[in-house]
């Protein structure tokens, strides 16, 4: 595991190489992207978990934190989903250079996910395939969720809330993060269904609640469209945001099975 900085001078990224390990390397690897805010905090062990045993199998693996998020430079403030689209696409051509290998396969969950999308459309080379762990895909609905997450956090932390704090609307924090004007205007128009045209011709397997709001629609639509997407239902217990989620780390067994055997499975 080899933790290090890379990208231009002024937007250095913070990224952990996973070598792959014995003498099984193979002609891939692997790139996690990481969710957004509270949902990074609760995936970093597991994406630390799965980079491994992918590298056990002989995978390359590069997990890193976006500018202005992690161990990465810049502030909150600073990160928004074209900057972060553009960190993937210098990710990726780390994570190429040090394994040598010629295509990569990318994970990512929630926020991550819709990221992979979102990068796919300007990769080169494209992914060879994407594993997408419940992708955001509604900006909208997604901040009115980060928004009632705040709200109900600081109800449950003070006895008597100030009246400016229950603004469901909060257009500046959720659960401890920063979110910048252009990360919330971003936020506002990412609707991933219409953004996921090019994925024609790119193999990815969708994994999400069964019940989840628009997972159903969005793969049936793909489906539709002959684009190459597996809908696989992943049940859980687990709450990415709730208040005694936070700040704890997330490493559901099922989970890390899961995502690794996908990433075996895909062409």
């Amino acid at each position: 595991m080899q933790p290090f900085r890379f990208g231009p001078p002024a937007r250095q990224l913070y990224g952990v190489y996973h070598a792959a390990l014995g003498d099984a390397t193979r002609a891939s690897a692997v790139l996690l992207l990481n969710p957004y805010g509270q949902e990074a905090v609760r995936t970093q062990r597991m994406y630390r978990v799965l980079a491994d045993r992918l590298a056990r199998k002989g995978h390359h693996v590069l997990r890193f934190d976006y500018y202005g998020t992690g161990d990465a430079a810049g502030s909150d403030e600073e990160g928004d989903l074209e900057g972060w689209s553009q960190d993937v696409l210098a990710a990726q051509h780390e994570l190429l250079r040090r394994s040598k290998c010629t295509r990569t396969l990318w994970l990512g969950a929630r926020l991550g996910a819709s990221l992979a999308v979102l990068a796919s459309r300007s990769a080169s080379p494209p992914p060879r395939g994407l594993v997408l762990w419940e992708p955001v895909l509604s900006g909208e609905q997604y901040l009115r969720e980060l928004a009632s997450s705040h709200v109900r956090a600081l109800s449950e932390s003070y006895s008597i809330v100030p009246p400016h704090l229950r603004d469901r609307s909060f257009p500046g924090e959720a659960l401890g993060f920063a979110i910048g004007g252009s990360l919330r205007q971003q936020l506002r128009e990412l609707d991933l269904p219409r953004q996921s045209a090019h994925l024609r011709d790119l193999p990815f397997a969708l994994i999400d609640r069964p019940r989840a709001t628009g997972a159903s629609e969005y793969a049936a639509s793909l489906a539709a469209e002959a684009h190459k997407a597996t809908h696989i239902p992943l049940e859980h217990d687990f709450d990415w945001t709730s208040e005694e989620a936070l700040n704890t780390a997330l490493v559901p067994h099922e989970a890390v099975h899961l995502l690794a055997t996908q990433v075996e499975c895909l062409p």
